[in-house]
Formats: structure tokens, sequence, C-alpha cells
């Protein structure tokens, strides 16, 4: 059963697990174990309240929904403030500067690009289109779950490979399983919920070999906290003919979590398929579109919002490790490490302290994934969390 977060149903997902089954090390290659589940329940505990926004309301630290917790940039706001003025107008010329900003930035032509409400519609699209008929999406668990979820509603079948030990997608094994029946491959780069990268070098290799025989799915959600040097530069691909898909969202670093933008790259006829599924660049409003246009022309912002993270995110860290915990290296605004009890009994305790957090079981492991707030917010977290372990 996953557990992943869906980005717009996060708050459907509140990190109360029921209970957690066991303390025995969890494992990567656990993983692909056909006997077990991946993840043991994930309890929807806000949906079954009379008010389900009750637990929120009292939360003093919301960091289980990997936000950003330093907003939006000024400038985005002016630009919201401006396009409000033109907001019974539907969002359509405006297409082409955000287009032409991303198509120089990424190496592709803006032909290449679909832009769209987040990239959930994305997964969305590409979860439809590839499970239709049937057939096996190939992936690495644990990952992020969304498009996997829906392409098993849609009749397909997820092909999962366990992570490495060191808990990143396993690029080998995944081009050593690809079959006949393999419709799309799968991989989040930097993954949710292990917060891992993979080699730029290894991964453009490995996308060179496997797409001209079979699609390669990039989900790239948190890729923009990695420094633009560091980061898998992809879109030449794109550009070169190959069959990638790249998603991206401006609710991460860009702070637009409630704003809802996001956008593809890839082929244009993969992009007029996808576009088939969903509303995408009808969807998208045209006050959230000039800010978007903003946001990514406020190249100061995002470093500031990548610098802080990183901040908050290697205090936490160290303050676990000095604890005795293993956290595993994360590149992203979330950190996720193992906990040394039940996660049902560890969330409510947490909560009861107002700290919102999520918690995973992987193969009777528990685990917490806290999302990076403020330097004041982990400190916070990190104090409430030396009340709950002792």
């Amino acid at each position: 059963m996953s557990s992943q977060l869906s980005r717009r149903d996060w708050l459907r997902a509140s990190g109360l697990l029921t209970a957690g089954l066991g303390l025995s090390r969890f494992t990567p290659a656990a993983a692909s174990t056909p006997k077990a589940p991946l993840v043991s329940g994930f309890t929807n505990e806000f949906a079954f309240t009379d008010d389900p926004f009750e637990k929120m309301s009292k939360l003093k630290v919301r960091l289980l929904a990997n936000e950003n917790p330093l907003g939006i940039s000024q400038s985005a706001k002016d630009a919201i403030m401006k396009a409000a003025e033109i907001g019974n107008r539907y969002a359509w010329m405006e297409f082409g500067p955000m287009k032409k900003l991303i198509s120089d930035n990424e190496g592709v032509k803006p032909q290449n690009i679909l832009m769209s409400p987040g990239s959930s519609d994305i997964l969305l699209a590409a979860a439809e289109h590839f499970a239709k008929g049937g057939g096996t999406i190939l992936t690495c668990r644990p990952t992020y779950d969304d498009l996997l979820d829906k392409t098993t509603k849609f009749g397909a079948t997820i092909k999962p490979i366990p992570l490495t030990k060191d808990f990143k997608f396993d690029l080998p094994a995944l081009k050593a399983a690809i079959t006949p029946d393999v419709k799309l491959v799968y991989i989040v780069n930097p993954n949710n919920p292990t917060g891992t990268i993979l080699s730029p070098a290894e991964l453009e290799a490995f996308c060179r070999e496997v797409a001209p025989k079979v699609p390669v799915f990039l989900d790239e959600a948190y890729i923009d906290f990695l420094s633009p040097t560091d980061r898998p530069m992809l879109g030449k691909l794109v550009a070169e003919g190959l069959n990638i898909i790249q998603a991206r969202t401006f609710s991460k670093i860009h702070g637009f979590a409630g704003l809802r933008l996001g956008y593809a790259m890839a082929q244009p006829e993969m992009l007029k398929t996808l576009h088939q599924y969903i509303g995408a660049e009808g969807d998208v409003s045209i006050t959230t579109l000039m800010a978007g246009i903003a946001s990514y022309k406020d190249v100061a912002w995002q470093d500031h919002c990548r610098t802080e993270n990183a901040k908050a995110r290697d205090y936490t860290t160290k303050a676990l490790t000095n604890m005795g915990y293993e956290v595993i290296p994360s590149y992203t605004n979330f950190i996720l490490f193992p906990i040394r009890m039940k996660t049902g009994a560890f969330s409510n305790q947490m909560f009861a302290q107002g700290i919102g957090i999520q918690t995973r079981d992987f193969n009777g492991q528990p685990y917490c994934r806290v999302s990076v707030g403020t330097m004041d917010e982990m400190a916070m977290f990190i104090d409430g969390f030396k009340k709950v372990v002792g």
C-alpha cells in the first residue's frame, strides 16, 4: 500500500499513522519484496474528524507539506497585485513570455513546454496515458507515488526496483529490468521521501540509452534546491528529440503551493497527447502566471531561499546526528530519518505540541519525514522532538 503525499492532497495526509510495525532497520532492497506492502497504512486522520481543519489550525509549526516557509518573492506579490486588474481575463498571450524564459534557461524551444497548475496535472495526464491498455510502469521505491497510484487505478502494473543502499534510484537495475511490456520508466530526482540525488552524468547516460526504447519520465519537483551548477540540465536531451518528459513545479522554491503553477518539457507530440487528459494551460490563472514570470526572473530570491533552506536543513541534520539518529543526506527541503518509536505515537505526541510532521513505515522501520522550515521553526522541531523521544 502506498503512502506518499499527493501534492494537491497533502491536507488529507496528516502523517498520523495508526501504528508502526516494529523497529527493524529499513534497507532499500526490502522495498521491492512483493510479499509485503512497501509501506504500512498511511491513515487519513483529518478526513475522519468533524472539522478536518481543527488540527491544522492548532499547529504552531507546519513541517508536513514541503512548503517554502519564506513565502513568495516581493516581485511575485507585486505582479499579483498588478495582474489582479486584469483578473477578469483568461491567460492567453502571457504564456509566451513565460515559455521564453524557461526555454532560454533550459535549452529547449517554447513548443517543448506545456504549462499547468502545478505538476500534479502533468503526473495525472501521464498516468492515464501510459496506463491505457495495461502494461507496466518501471520505477524504484520508496518514491513519490502520485503518478504510480494513479496508473494502477487506470489499469497498469507497477514494477518496483529497490533503491540502492544509499537510498538512490538504481539506474543499472532499472535498465536491466526493462522488458517489452514496460511502457514508462518513472524517476524522481531529487527523490521524495529520501531527498537523495543522482549523478547528472549517470542520469544523462541512462536517458540517452533508455529513452530511444522506452519513454523516461523525470519528476523534478525539487530540482531548484540544487545550485544551478549541480543540476542535471537535461533539456538538451529534449532538444535533441529524445523521448523524455520533465515535470517541474513552482510549488517548492518559488513558494507557489497555493498559487499552483508548473510545467512539462517534452516533445511537442507528447505534450499534445498529455494535454488531451487535462486542462493544463487553460486552468492557469492570469494572476498566477504573471506572478510566475516575476518569480522566475527573481534569481536573487531563489538563491536566498536555497541558502536559507540549506542552513536550516544542516542545522537540523546536525542536531539529529548529535542525538544518535541516522539522517539520510538530503538535497531538498525535507529530511527523512528512522525513529525509535511507533509512528502513531510519535505523530500524535508531535502534533500535541503543535508540530506538524509526516511519518512513514518502510518494511517495519518507522521514519519521520520533516519539512525544512525557518531556523526558528526547526529549533522548535528539535526541542519538541527531544521531549517526545526523551
